[in-house]
């Protein structure tokens, strides 16, 4: 039996807006509780900091050159899919935080800072269409 690379997830890091906060508590809950044995999180800011040795930014970068990698981006600029495809190649699957959230219209976080009951449902649900990408990757 062979063992299958580990999927990187890269979540927006924007502290501004509530897709953010959404990406990074969904990644969180993907790697920690649906896919733990098939993901692992790369940290944006870092991976974007590449070539700043003693920070680990190349070790980010060079982790996605080799696996598969999933952004999920918190707004429209699509920082984490442009940081991945400039310094690694394209991403293998984007999630778009905004269309979940469009689908969901009665799960309201409270605010950026806290997502309260209704926030950490929806960050459930964009949770699980990340674990859904994993699982197309990885062919299940």
């Amino acid at each position: 039996m062979s063992v299958k690379p580990k999927i990187g997830i890269i979540a927006c890091s924007g502290e501004n807006e509530i897709g953010g906060t959404l990406s990074r508590a969904a990644a969180r809950i993907v790697v920690e509780k649906l896919r733990p044995d098939n993901t692992v999180i790369l940290c944006q800011p870092l991976f974007m900091a590449g070539g700043l040795e003693r920070h680990g930014g190349q070790e980010e970068r060079d982790f996605a050159k080799t696996h598969p990698t999933i952004t999920i981006e918190g707004c429209q600029e699509e920082c984490a899919k442009i940081a991945v495809s400039n310094y690694s190649g394209p991403p293998a699957a984007t999630i778009h935080v905004q269309e979940i959230m469009e689908k969901y219209p009665e799960l309201q976080p409270e605010s950026k800072r806290e997502l309260g009951v209704a926030g950490m449902k929806l960050a459930k649900k964009i949770a699980e269409k990340i674990a859904q990408k994993v699982d197309e990757l990885y062919n299940i």
